[in-house]
């Protein structure tokens, strides 16, 4: 006989001990403890980014406060009446005052009177002075003011040199003189070159500013017509960056006309880059050119090297790259959706062949990134056209191609932040940009 006692079925509910009953009240709040970190995280990440961008904003504000405080403090009272019998600090004083003001005249006066009270060895007045008599677009003064301070190896001395040269570059720049900008920033890379421990990112914002100041001449040389000019300080550019794609790359189609031989030798690098970015039209003449100089310099060899170079680019571009002007994007549908605490976004685009050349492979991706940043938030890939489905020269369409995100995204200020960089490609190795756009904020249909 079984004892009633002693029989337990499934349907029983085991008793848990105390140390279990604690173990289980832990493991819940340990989880609720973890989500709430979490949260808080997400939230400290969020107020951080938004205190990043909102910086700059906040400095241009301070400087409208600090202008207008620098006026009401000038209109009470006379600060330029005995100035030469005040003491050094207060003549700096003074000016620092006018030039916040944007009393330029004020502040070179009191600079002036400054720069002749300081003891030897401090900079402080000539790079004041400096700055005041640039913003006046008084260079030569300025320049004189500079220079004017010994150039021994003293590193306040270089540092400010190398400070007043770029600040002088800036101010050609923003009225338009590139060359003369160019030029106060070599001076500025001269001056810090002199420290032994530099650091890279200053020295490489330096020479980032002497190549577009120089590429910039570049191109107005060449609105110009001025193409041998033009070649001169792109070349001046390219000994600071001799790997820049788009200096080369304007050297390629500069030297077209000038010398094609040097185009040919700057485009046959340029292509195993980025064939995708290159002009193959210009790039045939060139070679087209070539061969034909080749030619009369009794060389046939060379020639025909040329223009079988012409025949294999052009199977290599048919079968490798897609051109931006070769394609149009059409939008036909983009959700925004709320979905809990996150916004969902999906989209139905079209491609559509506008060349004359039939595409027999073509794939895309679709990138969504911050629109001040490179790297990307999602990348959704997509095959739409094969040689089973092509898609035909002058008009092709494909069908609808659904592209869907799942990136999370808490807020519409968050998504105005976003846009959709759109690569095409036949071959993954050249994916060409055709298409950037701007995160809908709310549900579009156009079709």
């Amino acid at each position: 006989m079984i004892k009633e006692s002693n029989k337990k079925t499934r349907f029983e509910k085991k008793k848990k001990t105390i140390a279990q009953i604690l173990a289980d009240y832990a493991k819940t709040a340990g989880i609720s403890f973890l989500a709430a970190l979490i949260f808080t995280l997400l939230l400290s990440f969020h107020a951080r980014s938004e205190m990043i961008k909102n910086l700059y904003t906040n400095v241009r504000e301070q400087q409208k406060i600090d202008e207008q405080l620098a006026k009401q403090l000038i209109t009470k009272s006379d600060l330029m009446k005995d100035l030469r019998q005040k003491k050094y600090a207060i003549c700096m004083q003074v000016g620092l005052l006018y030039e916040a003001a944007h009393d330029y005249t004020n502040a070179q006066s009191a600079y002036e009177i400054a720069l002749n009270k300081a003891r030897p060895g401090v900079y402080a007045p000539y790079y004041r002075l400096a700055r005041v008599l640039i913003a006046q677009e008084k260079f030569k003064e300025a320049q004189d003011i500079i220079k004017s301070a010994r150039d021994i190896n003293n590193k306040r001395l270089v540092k400010f040199k190398t400070r007043s040269y770029i600040e002088m570059g800036d101010k050609y720049y923003s009225i338009g003189k590139f060359l003369s900008a160019a030029k106060s920033y070599e001076e500025s890379k001269y001056y810090y070159d002199k420290f032994i421990n530099k650091d890279s990112i200053v020295d490489n914002a330096i020479i980032d500013r002497i190549v577009t100041a120089y590429t910039e001449t570049a191109d107005i040389m060449v609105k110009n017509g001025c193409n041998s000019d033009a070649v001169r300080f792109l070349k001046k550019a390219e000994h600071y960056r001799p790997n820049n794609f788009n200096i080369r790359y304007k050297l390629a189609i500069i030297y077209s006309d000038l010398d094609p031989v040097k185009s040919v030798q700057y485009f046959e690098k340029l292509i195993e880059e980025q064939p995708q970015n290159i002009d193959y039209g210009v790039y045939s003449k060139a070679l087209m050119k070539s061969a034909n100089i080749a030619d009369w310099e009794g060389n046939p060899t060379l020639a025909k090297y040329y223009r079988y170079k012409i025949h294999s680019l052009d199977i290599f571009i048919n079968n490798k790259v897609i051109y931006k002007n070769d394609i149009e994007i059409y939008l036909d549908s983009f959700s925004v959706r709320k979905i809990w605490l996150k916004y969902n976004l999906k989209g139905k685009f079209r491609i559509k062949n506008i060349s004359q050349t039939d595409i027999y492979k073509l794939s895309g991706d679709f990138v969504l990134r911050h629109r001040s940043k490179e790297k990307p938030l999602e990348i959704v890939s997509r095959q739409f056209v094969s040689k089973k489905s092509p898609l035909f020269s002058n008009g092709g369409v494909t069908e609808a191609i659904d592209v869907s995100f799942g990136k999370n995204i808490f807020t519409k200020k968050e998504l105005e932040q976003y846009v959709i960089d759109i690569y095409l490609y036949k071959d993954e190795k050249y994916k060409t940009l055709v298409s950037t756009m701007q995160v809908p904020l709310k549900t579009v249909k156009n079709n």
